[in-house]
């Protein structure tokens, strides 16, 4: 129950990078609960890869937050998307 809620999680935060990247319906504060999400998931779980991936994800989204997008944008969005994907099904 508990890998499906953060597979829900992890498939917001990788529509809210696709979001932030085009500057569409989306404000700061729930970009920054999606880059708090992401970095406390990792350092919870920290002992694994994936988990220092999700920090990663969720610096680089903190760094989205002041207009720095990238095709780095579409890379954590699939990463996250394909993520929620195994998590979920």
């Amino acid at each position: 129950m508990v890998v499906k809620l953060l597979g829900v999680g992890d498939l917001l935060a990788s529509v809210a990078v696709i979001l932030l990247h085009y500057d569409v319906l989306i404000g700061w504060r729930i970009g920054l609960i999606f880059v708090a999400y992401l970095i406390i998931k990792g350092w919870l779980f920290r002992e694994d890869i994936t988990s220092i991936m999700d920090i990663l994800c969720g610096i680089y989204m903190f760094v989205m937050l002041f207009g720095f997008t990238t095709i780095v944008s579409w890379v954590v969005a699939i990463y996250l998307f394909q993520k929620a994907v195994f998590s979920l099904a």
